[in-house]
């Protein structure tokens, strides 16, 4: 007699053997299943939102810029830029600079008297104010912030020539309590036709952000006021 039309040929399972305890396993441990499932997605959930708080904050915290603008030259323009997302309320400039040996630090929002009429940039003027996103405020020649220096303390530069200057901006940023701030640092030289130049330690301006430097900067502040 002949094998009926249709008929699988030979006595093996449809379903292969493997695949039957592999089902019958995962039937028999579905709650410990699901348990480590949820267990993994509650993990990718948390590492998800980890790196979408850290880009927040990344995205929420201060940055500000010191830049050398209009030339390399002593006759360069000193920036300040705000590049976070709020704005900051510059509070004061602070200048250290070392003539020889010596050390000394200087409040640039005080060393001189200004006129009733600041002009079309008053912020740049009286060097504080609030700057927004992406605003900028001049505080002008390198030069010019030199002399202002030697003509406050003529003493100390009778005998040695200022060769670096650091200028540290103390802000008020958001609804933080504590100042932030940055730095940054530059040499001056003299090129080969002896004429002086300004010259950047840094690529980068260095961010205050940190609490030892926000302690630090409102210990500044404290001391000059």
């Amino acid at each position: 007699m002949g094998r009926p039309w249709g008929s699988p040929v030979g006595s093996r399972s449809a379903v292969p053997e493997g695949s039957v305890g592999m089902l019958a396993w995962m039937s028999e441990n579905s709650g410990a299943l699901n348990v480590a499932l949820n267990a993994a997605m509650l993990g990718v959930w948390g590492v998800y939102l980890q790196i979408m708080v850290t880009s927040y904050r990344r995205q929420r915290r201060s940055s500000i810029l010191i830049t050398r603008g209009a030339g390399h030259g002593i006759r360069s323009r000193c920036l300040i830029t705000n590049m976070g997302a709020e704005q900051v309320y510059v509070t004061s400039l602070l200048a250290t600079v070392t003539a020889g040996d010596e050390t000394r630090e200087y409040t640039l929002t005080d060393l001189r008297d200004l006129p009733e009429d600041l002009g079309e940039d008053p912020h740049s003027a009286m060097r504080q104010g609030s700057l927004g996103t992406g605003r900028y405020m001049d505080l002008g020649h390198f030069d010019e912030l030199l002399k202002e220096i030697t003509r406050t303390d003529p003493d100390f530069t009778r005998n040695a020539t200022i060769d670096t200057f650091v200028l540290t901006v103390v802000a008020l940023y958001g609804t933080e309590r504590m100042p932030v701030g940055a730095t940054r640092s530059f040499a001056i030289k003299k090129d080969e036709d002896g004429n002086r130049q300004i010259v950047p330690h840094s690529v980068e301006t260095r961010q205050m952000r940190g609490r030892r430097d926000r302690k630090t900067l409102r210990n500044k502040l404290m001391k000059h006021m």
